[in-house]
């Protein structure tokens, strides 16, 4: 997550004087959100008349201006509620018109065809959770494969159909499941729950193996769930949890 949290800050860094400058010209963040989708949409279009390459490269285009609407919005501190909700919606219509080119591309190779359209629910649903969550006030912004990887994934997949685009698909299909799951955990883990006593008493001895077992139950049940109901067996679960 570090690592994440470093490139994005890199590449806001690095967007900013060109949000300034696209600012200055009278460039709205909801223009370039549009422009975005437009240029997503034409790049399907070439992917469906069997030009990939160049669907890819016009994706790559597309990208930049999703990428640039928060720069200028950053410029100019014209973050709105409807200008978020508006990027988010042209995100999710990004995402499922691209894999639908794709998918219809691919239809006569069924295990592509197949892999590619698990792809699209896959994306599909890791949108749905992090809105749910949200909507009940739950942060949801993690896994593997989120928006920017799979986007930047499929740029290189259909520049370079030849070669890498049936495992980017494998990439995108597994990896968006992953990443559903990993998200419907760290939702599970945020909502308040019993947490068996068995459990927290093998987790509450110094053994060696008594930490190892704490790890696993912190990752699995949430560090706020697992530590309270270890603070009722042991007082003050720092005691036990020390650094971990």
């Amino acid at each position: 997550m570090a690592l994440r949290a470093t490139f994005d800050t890199t590449i806001s860094r690095a967007t900013t004087p060109i949000g300034r400058g696209l600012a200055a010209l009278g460039v709205t963040p909801n223009a370039l959100t549009t422009m975005g989708l437009i240029l997503t949409a034409a790049g399907a279009g070439f992917v469906v008349v069997d030009q990939p390459m160049i669907g890819g490269l016009i994706l790559i285009a597309g990208g930049l201006m999703d990428t640039f609407d928060g720069a200028v919005a950053r410029a100019t501190s014209s973050s709105t509620p409807f200008g978020g909700f508006y990027d988010s919606v042209v995100d999710r219509m990004s995402d499922g018109i691209i894999l639908a080119a794709i998918a219809f591309w691919l239809r006569d190779q069924p295990r592509q065809l197949g892999v590619t359209l698990v792809a699209l629910l896959a994306a599909q649903v890791i949108s749905y959770v992090r809105a749910r969550a949200e909507s009940i006030d739950l942060d949801c912004s993690i896994g593997i494969m989120e928006r920017a990887e799979r986007a930047i994934a499929l740029m290189f997949g259909l520049v370079f159909h030849q070669w890498i685009l049936e495992p980017v698909l494998w990439l995108l299909a597994v990896g968006g499941l992953v990443t559903v799951v990993q998200r419907i955990h760290h939702v599970w883990c945020q909502v308040a729950r019993d947490v068996p006593e068995e459990l927290v008493a093998l987790a509450a001895g110094r053994n060696a193996w008594n930490r190892a077992f704490l790890v696993a139950a912190r990752r699995f049940y949430g560090s706020t769930n697992f530590d309270a109901a270890l603070d009722d067996v042991v007082g003050d679960p720092r005691s036990v949890t020390g650094d971990l």
